[in-house]
């Protein structure tokens, strides 16, 4: 079976031969990788696979608490520092050893401001790494950071720690095409838009995962992966829609869910001269689009309606704040001041695939604004080339991005601050206030910081915010596997 067979030989298996079997998991997705470099990419089919690669310092479990990994304990000298103890005796995939060295390497390189690392923002308030001694280090800030351990678990690309000898070697173009980490999974094998296999890692600091091998397969279209999951071409099928939950969970399949941590939003470039620079345009666009009928019908009233382009379980949310209501009206009597009565056009660029139910969402808010005037011309974008988009800062117009994380940090730094990689927005009033967020202890202080912040953002509406979705996966049926809020898929548990 394909979980004695070496590569070679699975590479004869028809594409649905492998799963079925208690030694192999095969999980379907929506894209391939774009790189297996942990450094340099900002899309979590990616970070999926590679987190079976690599580790961070710190881990999620599947309850959200923050856990030990490559670290074994953390401390705060002074407000300024934190002080990692690291794990002894771990070794590379290669047989280099993991220290204190690593660390530092792995942090330095993502934060070269020549490196350009998407996820940058995550780990930008990094000022020093310093090697205290082979398995201490010590990660030095400007100012209190209170989101630290959220940026250095696997979420956090860049922090997924890599070998140094091995990434260095051809400017790390062996590394993105041929991964070394120290993760339950070692590489075997990337064909590119077809699978990506993996095998068990016997020497893993956790333990030899369960399951022999894994192999991620990227199927875009939602019916192909559910019937790769009912002919047992599959073993974990990401994005069930809400509808085909039923007839999913019974017999050889079943189905998983999970509160999300991930957004379903609109976000609008003001950093070019189109109508989307003037407020009453954004406004009227939030005003224009009905998205609890979005809501209710493609999700069938699943997941959460959000006010702010925040998770609804993050820290500094408040209930009370209320979403733009619904008002056709409104919306063009704000166009009509604006100076566009008989409304404009505009490119909205976006993934098909990449989200459950996305495509059908955006052409719904393509009807809603039609309405009232505004013609989208909607662009799909193929993953790798969204990636090659957005490195060049090119997404104009209207986008669908998505985007996850439970705490403004997280969120509004890296999608509204004025300058970051993910952010089209510029407002220097918002930015003084998440700065002051982003290097404050005090919780109660934060949360008056953040209700300054979320009146601004209300007002000038850089984004259409709205649904925070739930996960849905389907399963095979005899697959003992747990998801997360935050949509990484972690397989160091998973068994048959």
């Amino acid at each position: 079976m394909a979980g004695t067979l070496g590569a070679a030989a699975l590479a004869l298996l028809p594409l649905g031969a492998s799963a079925q079997n208690s030694s192999t998991i095969v999980v379907a997705q929506a894209a391939d990788a774009y790189s297996m470099d942990p450094a340099k990419h900002s899309a979590f089919p990616t970070a999926n696979i590679l987190f079976q690669i690599y580790d961070g310092l710190v881990s999620q479990n599947e309850k959200g608490d923050i856990v030990p990994a490559l670290a074994t304990s953390w401390s705060n000298p002074d407000p300024l520092t934190w002080r990692f103890k690291l794990r002894e005796g771990v070794k590379f995939h290669n047989g280099e050893p993991f220290n204190a060295a690593a660390v530092k390497y792995t942090l330095d390189r993502a934060l070269d401001p020549n490196f350009k690392a998407p996820y940058y923002s995550r780990i930008s308030q990094i000022k020093s790494v310093t090697v205290v001694d082979d398995y201490t280090v010590e990660i030095k800030t400007d100012k209190p950071f209170p989101t630290m351990l959220l940026s250095l678990y696997e979420a956090s690309f860049p922090a997924l720690i890599v070998p140094p000898s091995y990434t260095a070697q051809n400017n790390s173009a062996d590394l993105a095409a041929k991964p070394v980490g120290t993760g339950p999974y070692r590489f075997v094998e990337w064909k590119k838009d077809e699978r990506v296999v993996l095998e068990a890692n016997p020497d893993y600091w956790g333990g030899k995962p369960a399951v022999e091998k894994v192999i991620f397969r990227p199927i875009k279209e939602t019916r192909t992966r559910i019937a790769e999951l009912k002919s047992g071409g599959v073993d974990i099928a990401v994005d069930v829609p809400p509808e085909d939950m039923a007839s999913l969970d019974g017999g050889e399949t079943k189905i998983s869910t999970v509160a999300s941590d991930s957004l379903y939003f609109l976000a609008f470039d003001i950093t070019r001269d189109t109508p989307l620079k003037d407020k009453r345009v954004r406004q009227a666009i939030n005003y224009a689009v009905d998205v609890d009928a979005i809501q209710q019908a493609l999700l069938n009233g699943m997941g959460t309606r959000i006010a702010l382009t925040l998770p609804a379980n993050a820290f500094g949310y408040d209930q009370a704040w209320k979403p733009y209501p619904y008002d056709p009206a409104k919306a063009k009597a704000l166009l009509a001041e604006a100076g566009y009565k008989d409304g404009f056009t505009v490119p909205l660029m976006t993934r098909k695939g990449r989200y459950m139910k996305d495509s059908e969402i955006v052409e719904a808010t393509a009807g809603f604004l039609a309405k009232v005037g505004i013609k989208v011309n909607i662009q799909y974008l193929e993953p790798g080339v969204w990636g090659q988009v957005s490195e060049k800062k090119g997404r104009e117009g209207i986008t669908f991005p998505g985007w996850s994380g439970r705490d403004p940090n997280l969120v509004w730094y890296p999608l509204l601050h004025t300058g970051e990689y993910q952010s089209y927005y510029s407002n220097p009033e918002l930015d003084k206030l998440l700065d002051a967020g982003a290097g404050t202890i005090d919780q109660a202080e934060r949360k008056s910081i953040y209700e300054k912040a979320a009146a601004i953002i209300k007002e000038d509406a850089p984004h259409l915010p709205m649904i925070q979705p739930p996960l849905i996966y389907g399963l095979d049926a005899r697959l003992t596997w747990t998801p997360r809020p935050d949509g990484m898929i972690d397989l160091r548990k998973a068994h048959f």
